[in-house]
């Protein structure tokens, strides 16, 4: 059933917590505009140490009600325990990454069971979806929108962010790809680098979501002329062995199929591989820790 509480009905903003069971509870923001309109519900926070978005969610449940047409549903952080524990993707509670196992699994792990209560509650009856999300501990990346590929909608709203890239994806288990899948427009939004926030960081999320809100008639539409995102697919490469993960270029930078775009060395100095790009492009994320696992992503280029 949608999300219904019961403190908030009648007012046009209510600030609380939500609790999609016993001993778990997730700050909740509910705006209520103007008029009638879209019902838009925006997540932050289901890797716990992505800040920019948590921060541009903060921001967003400022947005006044004497401005908004429709409903805006803010889900500040849902993964909580992660965000306390200063813990990067996974959830403390089964050490599982959330954004891995939608559509969830109302009898499954704790992970399953809140991806199942999102989705199946939060989620469900919106007109539309924006997951926030940020570079992680161990990730650089530049701004850009990811949305399942097919989904016209969802690409409708990948476009309308004004984010420099709009990637179409084939991945499943994500928050996006299941909303969409459930009927709901859908939308992962990303900015930022290193589990740090800035404000540029979050400022590109903030101004994606409220170029979204103006597209779906939420908001009033800016006066200024709306950015066109590169439409593109985003090819991963991943590492061949475990070692040192020496980058040779950052986000932003446009390589060339054959450029080496960095170096795994062997932790004591047996052997060193030149890792070569295998597609021409911009690049849009890049693994930026020392430690490279087997098969662990390096760089994922936009094409």
């Amino acid at each position: 059933m949608p999300l219904k509480i019961a403190e908030s009905v009648g007012k046009e903003c209510w600030r609380g917590y939500v609790e999609p069971e016993a001993g778990l509870s997730l700050p909740c923001t509910i705006v209520r505009g103007r008029a009638p309109g879209p019902k838009l519900i925006v997540s932050a926070g289901i890797h716990g140490a992505e800040y920019s978005g948590i921060e541009s969610a903060r921001r967003l449940a400022s947005i006044s009600p004497g401005e908004l047409r429709g409903e805006l549903v803010i889900m500040h952080i849902v993964n909580i325990k992660a965000f306390w524990t200063h813990r990067a993707f996974f959830n403390p509670s089964d050490d599982k990454n959330i954004n891995r196992m939608f559509p969830g699994n109302s009898s499954g792990s704790a992970s399953e069971r809140l991806t199942a209560w999102l989705l199946g509650t939060a989620i469900s009856g919106m007109d539309a979806y924006i997951d926030l999300h940020s570079g992680d501990v161990v990730e650089a990346l530049t701004p850009f929108s990811i949305f399942p590929a097919g989904h016209s909608p969802s690409e409708a709203i990948a476009i309308a962010s004004g984010l420099p890239f709009a990637v179409r994806s084939q991945s499943r288990g994500h928050s996006y790809t299941a909303a969409a899948a459930a009927g709901v427009p859908a939308v992962l939004l990303e900015s930022g680098a290193n589990g740090l926030w800035s404000e540029e960081s979050v400022g590109w999320l903030e101004a994606g979501v409220k170029r979204i809100m103006a597209h779906l008639g939420m908001l009033a539409a800016s006066t200024t002329g709306m950015p066109s995102p590169r439409l593109c697919r985003m090819e991963v490469m991943v590492s061949p062995a475990a070692g040192f993960w020496h980058p040779a270029v950052s986000p932003g930078a446009t390589v060339e199929r054959g450029e080496r775009i960095g170096t795994i060395y062997d932790i004591v100095g047996a052997w060193e591989k030149p890792i070569l790009a295998e597609h021409s492009g911009p690049v849009l994320y890049n693994l930026t820790s020392l430690a490279v696992n087997a098969n662990q992503a390096l760089i994922g280029i936009a094409v």
